[in-house]
């Protein structure tokens, strides 16, 4: 059975001083001595979280509070400093819109290198590539390598390989959006039919009347505490 068990976990993300992110302040550090200033942001700070078959987790917060640290923890794509993190089942996020594309690689060869990363095997990617390569609707632009693809075209394609899965665990940043107003009117039923077969959903969205409508469960962080469950 699918669960997720995150367990007092705190994150910490160092961020460096601005007069070491340029070749002049390195060059200065260098000739001086001088160790690099390095500050300290806590973005989780003792965040538990579980969930089993059949739940639906919204997470609510300002901006900053911490959603999105909380998101990628979950999904394996960030380490916490501190706590554990148990996940049982297969694992689909929706959190960035180039996450897994490789920019030299076409859209073709990109469906099958995301899948991968997406714990899928090379031939059912195969068996899935037309149907995604339809649905994203960028024709000929899919023998084109990535790095030529606009944003929006990222993101379609980052969508059409991620919804074409079939996971126990779904993990979304409804922030992400699904590329321009034109798709959005196709990826909606799409997404709404992804949502409805995976069996742990955890999203996280500033529109808590959307999350009342799916959600069983709520969380709200404020400055990277959990202060309900």
């Amino acid at each position: 059975m699918p669960s997720i068990d995150v367990r007092n976990v705190s994150v910490s993300l160092p961020i460096y001083g601005a007069h070491n992110m340029n070749l002049k302040g390195r060059l200065a550090q260098i000739l001086t001595g001088r160790r690099a200033e390095v500050e300290v942001i806590q973005a989780l700070r003792n965040v538990s979280l579980s969930a089993r078959d059949g739940d639906r987790i919204g997470i609510t917060g300002p901006n900053g509070a911490g959603k999105t640290t909380l998101l990628r923890v979950t999904a394996g794509i960030l380490p916490p400093t501190k706590g554990e993190v148990r996940v049982e089942g297969s694992v689909v996020s929706l959190l960035d819109a180039s996450l897994g594309l490789d920019p030299g690689f076409t859209g073709y060869e990109n469906i099958v290198r995301r899948g991968l990363f997406l714990n899928q095997t090379r031939q059912q990617m195969l068996d899935r590539i037309d149907e995604i390569a339809e649905f994203s609707g960028l024709g000929d632009r899919m023998r084109h390598p990535v790095h030529t693809y606009s944003s929006g075209m990222r993101a379609r394609l980052a969508f059409s390989i991620a919804t074409s899965i079939d996971p126990e665990i779904l993990i979304i940043d409804e922030g992400i959006g699904t590329a321009d107003a034109e798709f959005a009117d196709r990826a909606a039923e799409r997404y709404r039919n992804l949502l409805g077969r995976t069996r742990i959903v955890v999203i996280a969205s500033h529109n808590q009347d959307y999350l009342a409508t799916m959600c069983n469960r709520f969380i709200r962080l404020e400055s990277s505490y959990m202060v309900s469950d």
